[in-house]
């Protein structure tokens, strides 16, 4: 479903992912940890098309987007949802309008937007929030209204940018579960970017840890987990010993 093939982002010559290589399989739920730049968000802005790679390529649903093909590339990944960290909404709008962004955007029938309004709406836990405004939301019901803006595209990839970022324990497990939910009604393949650890085992079929722009491991949840790996038992435990550096 989804593979990067040595793939390069730079920035003035500063290489922010370096010769990065993976697959995603369909369904699969692929975590994404790192310290704080190390490419983490850019990786994820670069499968969505947001911003291009330097070298290598990254290619979804057998379409290719590399530095060549990117126009055509990025024209194609309108099967892809991206979740902002902080939602994305409009502050204008409400709930429905910004809902409906995309769909009118890509001039569906107005039957159909309001249906599948209305159907988001219940599946993110919801229903009768249309009319509102994103002030009147918690952080927590505004991650949801944009989750449910992607669902209403029928995506088959979604992307999360720290889902979890900001929300108290309590939110952040109905926010995993409702990821999980999502990925097992309607077979969506994902990726997630994110800092909270029990968040991560949580969703996660697999794990990347990026490291200066390098992939330090890739493992299984469990086996990441399990601490057996030098990267991952240091990221984990938060130590000042290991193979990362602090700085």
């Amino acid at each position: 479903m989804i593979q990067v093939k040595n793939v390069t982002v730079s920035f003035d010559e500063i290489k922010v992912l370096d010769n990065i290589s993976f697959e995603v399989p369909e369904k699969g739920n692929l975590v994404v940890l790192g310290k704080n730049g190390s490419g983490k968000s850019v990786l994820l802005k670069s499968i969505a098309g947001l911003i291009n790679t330097s070298e290598g390529f990254i290619e979804i649903d057998n379409v290719k987007a590399g530095p060549e093909l990117y126009e055509n590339g990025a024209s194609e990944r309108s099967t892809v949802g991206y979740v902002f960290q902080k939602g994305g909404l409009f502050d204008s709008m409400t709930v429905a309008e910004n809902i409906a962004f995309g769909m009118l955007r890509k001039k569906y029938d107005r039957s159909v937007i309001d249906k599948k309004i209305e159907e988001v709406l219940v599946s993110v836990g919801l229903a009768g929030s249309g009319e509102k405004y994103p002030s009147e939301l918690s952080g927590g019901m505004q991650k949801r209204v944009s989750l449910a803006r992607c669902l209403c595209l029928e995506p088959k990839i979604m992307l999360y940018d720290d889902p979890a970022a900001g929300l108290d324990p309590v939110l952040t497990d109905s926010v995993a579960d409702l990821i999980l939910a999502i990925r097992e009604s309607a077979a969506i393949t994902s990726v997630t970017v994110t800092h909270d650890l029990k968040f991560a085992r949580k969703i996660a079929d697999t794990v990347i840890l990026l490291y200066g722009g390098k992939i330090a491991c890739m493992l299984e949840v469990e086996d990441f987990f399990s601490k057996k790996d030098p990267y991952a038992k240091q990221f984990i435990e938060g130590s000042d010993v290991g193979p990362i550096d602090l700085f």
